[in-house]
């Protein structure tokens, strides 16, 4: 299991990020982190990944802790060598290769027979990036990228993966498919998931338990199928009335100040 327990995170050893955030991440099972732009969530997943330090970030206090070892001092090699991948916000590729040279790249120090079983798997979740496998990478859709970062991260056999916005920019059917491919390697692949997202409606729909976080803090928890059915997130992430209706964003763009769990 990996454990967050009152995280605090710091930038330049100025700016206060993470307030104290604890959550836990069990084995097999898909986590949703939600909440707007600027809450943190991001540097939650850096901070798993080790990722934090290239952005002169440090975890000031409370601990990280991966099977019983804990993950906040370590380096994101050892990190990675440990399961644990995080796949960026943005869809960070090498533009110039083709799909299977990205993909082979994510496999440095394995042979080649079990490359060739790596990528016939990856092909299997994702039979598009077959049909492109000699494509450059940077001539692909924004769907396309997402599932060849997904992809590649696959390819180094992770227990655990950290996905930044998968749904960033891509129009409802794609996120709809990439959504589907994400539940189906959760439970074939038996892959642990942390999914941030913005997309709660999406979001919710595949995972198993849900965080909301606001300005570094948790706000709120619980089965995602409870945080569904909850009136504050329907109305101020999901847009809807208690009457169930569509609200406006004048309706809601004063929301903080009316937020239930913030009063």
């Amino acid at each position: 299991m990996l454990i967050l327990n009152n995280v605090e995170v710091i930038y330049n050893d100025v700016i206060l990020v993470l307030k104290g955030v604890s959550l836990e991440l069990p084995p097999g099972k898909v986590v949703a982190l939600l909440g707007g732009n600027g809450g943190g969530k991001s540097t939650v997943l850096k901070s798993i990944s080790g990722l934090l330090r290239t952005e002169l970030g440090d975890v000031t206090d409370g601990s990280i802790e991966f099977e019983g070892v804990r993950l906040d001092k370590l380096d994101p090699e050892k990190i990675v060598k440990m399961g644990i991948v995080q796949v960026l916000e943005g869809r960070k590729l090498f533009s110039h290769l083709t799909v299977e040279e990205n993909l082979r790249v994510s496999s440095v120090g394995v042979g080649r027979s079990q490359i060739k079983r790596d990528l016939s798997n990856v092909y299997d979740y994702f039979p598009r990036l077959r049909d492109f496998r000699n494509r450059t990478a940077g001539y692909l859709s924004g769907g396309e990228q997402q599932m060849l970062v997904i992809g590649s991260a696959l390819m180094s056999h992770p227990k655990i993966m950290l996905l930044d916005e998968p749904s960033l920019g891509l129009a409802p059917l794609m996120v709809k498919e990439i959504f589907e491919i994400i539940s189906k390697i959760n439970i074939e692949g038996k892959v642990t998931i942390l999914l941030v997202e913005q997309n709660v409606n999406a979001a919710l729909g595949i995972s198993d338990y849900g965080y909301i976080m606001e300005n570094g803090r948790i706000v709120l928890d619980g089965a995602a199928k409870t945080l569904r059915e909850n009136e504050d997130v329907k109305e101020f992430y999901l847009g809807l009335s208690t009457l169930g209706g569509r609200k406006s964003y004048k309706d809601v763009k004063h929301y903080r100040r009316r937020k239930r769990w913030l009063s």
